[in-house]
């Protein structure tokens, strides 16, 4: 699920697997739902008229002790099952623009499901893509322009590439003055839960960027090299443009949380990147999706502000389905993540019912507060 996080305050992010316990209780919440078939009859409360699938990327399964960000990968073929799956069960995918016109219109006669892939990363073109065409999928693909253009710090992937190739982390940065060891695996992921706990929630946006800088010096990791390595470039967002199955989304200039900046901030940093997408594309993107997504990442002023500034739709990474009561929360969406630690059909179909997430949500249809 969504809110598995190593910190609440930026639901969907990126995984702590090293919170053993709370990925246990999570599993055995998800596992006592579908084994007792609960959610059969909660489906009538917690089905909606859609959903707004989130992913981020697709990758074969890899065998590394140590994955982090693991809750940010489905292999391919998990992705093909839930598709499968969910047009076996009726559910028919459209595309965000299709999504957005049915519920301005209030049409929910079938349940739909729009996918969408956040930050831009290259194997949604080269592995995810051949899926999507495949099955006929129309898919969302936000891209922050920071990162099409390598000038963003992935700082959780830096993170956890700066852990996995060292035996020890030193950290100096202001106040913070830390030697972590990192030679087993059990170090590793305590190493990285409390850096990344102290990167996300201890340090201001700005302030995290130069601490994953000065560790990427320290380590001999090229920042922007990692970015070219693993994102699109505008080449390649072009040729994915080209595809009809396709759309390019707004992802904010740097990839920031933007309910932790100032206002003035915030405007900057989504108009930037609706005037990149612009001139390396050829139209301001119509749709945006906030990065990190969570209560502290997004929020009512938020969502107002890019209201204003002209995107039709904006999605969060909030858990839950979409009711016909979103029809006035359009910059407020919330996805159905597709979780890495969770690729089971079981799992998958539990999520397309909606019970975990109406009870995430204390079976409050909308939560954009």
């Amino acid at each position: 699920m969504v809110s598995i996080t190593y910190w609440q305050r930026f639901e969907g992010a990126v995984a702590d697997v090293s919170n053993f316990w709370k990925m246990l209780g999570y599993r055995t919440v998800m596992d006592a739902l579908y084994f007792s078939r609960t959610y059969r009859a909660l489906a009538p409360f917690s089905r909606g008229c859609g959903m707004i699938y989130m992913l981020h990327r697709v990758l074969p399964a890899r065998e590394n002790a140590f994955q982090p960000n693991a809750l940010l990968e489905v292999t391919p073929e998990f992705l093909e099952q839930v598709i499968i799956d969910n047009k076996a069960a009726g559910v028919e995918f459209v595309s965000l623009e299709e999504a957005y016109r049915r519920m301005r219109e209030g049409n929910f006669k079938r349940r739909f499901a729009a996918v969408t892939l956040d930050d831009g990363y290259r194997d949604n073109l080269e592995i995810a893509y051949p899926i999507f065409e495949r099955h006929k999928v129309p898919f969302t693909v936000f891209a922050s322009s920071g990162i099409a253009s390598s000038t963003c710090e992935l700082w959780w992937l830096a993170l956890e590439r700066i852990i996995d190739e060292n035996r020890e982390v030193r950290v100096s940065f202001d106040d913070m003055s830390e030697t972590l060891a990192t030679d087993t695996v059990a170090d590793k992921y305590a190493a990285f839960a409390r850096l990344s706990k102290w990167i996300a929630c201890d340090l201001d946006e700005h302030s995290q960027r130069r601490a994953i800088r000065r560790m990427a010096d320290d380590a001999g990791l090229d920042l922007a090299g990692m970015c070219r390595s693993l994102a699109m470039n505008w080449d390649e967002l072009r040729l994915l443009k080209s595809k009809p199955l396709a759309t390019i989304g707004g992802h904010s200039l740097g990839h920031h949380a933007i309910g932790r900046l100032s206002e003035e901030d915030a405007r900057d940093q989504i108009w930037q990147d609706m005037e990149r997408h612009a001139y390396e594309l050829g139209d301001i993107p119509e749709y945006f999706a906030f990065p990190y997504g969570g209560r502290n990442a997004a929020g009512p002023r938020d969502f107002n502000l890019v209201q204003n500034l002209g995107y039709k739709l904006a999605v969060t990474t909030r858990p839950g389905q979409l009711f016909p009561d979103h029809r006035s929360y359009l910059t407020a969406l919330p996805r159905v993540s597709l979780n890495g630690l969770f690729q089971k059909r079981r799992y998958a179909e539990l999520l397309r019912e909606g019970a975990p997430l109406a009870i995430y949500n204390g079976f409050r249809k909308v939560n954009a507060a």
